[in-house]
């Protein structure tokens, strides 16, 4: 994974978390379930990450810096699209974009201006 292009500081993340997550080389893995739902897993060296969800449909989850949203996913074209919305109507938005050899995940907020980009190569 090439290094993220967040400045995670002026996110609210903590020098300790910003140190940490800055040295690890997560795997991301997308996988369609038989129900029809889909599973998105994030691996890294302190933790795995697992987010189960239907597109279009509305489902709680819990973000790394412990604030409790609601999202959605949805698709367009070669994007899957969340919308994370916190409890005092907060959103954030992950567009997660797939070719052959990577993910492109691409983060903006409400209340911040700035992006946040992050490359994931294909390891084979």
């Amino acid at each position: 994974m090439k290094k993220e292009l967040c400045n995670t500081k002026e996110i609210k993340v903590g020098l300790f978390s910003r140190k940490l997550v800055t040295s690890l080389y997560p795997v991301c893995i997308l996988t369609k379930n038989e129900d029809g739902s889909y599973s998105l897993t994030m691996i890294t060296a302190i933790r795995k990450v697992v987010t189960t969800f239907k597109l279009g449909e509305e489902f709680l989850e819990d973000r790394p810096d412990g604030v409790k949203v609601k999202s959605v996913m949805t698709v367009e074209g070669n994007k899957l699209i969340q919308v994370q919305t916190e409890d005092n109507g907060r959103k954030s938005v992950h567009v997660r974009e797939f070719t052959d050899r990577c993910l492109t995940v691409t983060t903006t907020a409400e209340g911040w201006n700035g992006t946040c980009v992050r490359v994931y190569e294909l390891v084979e």
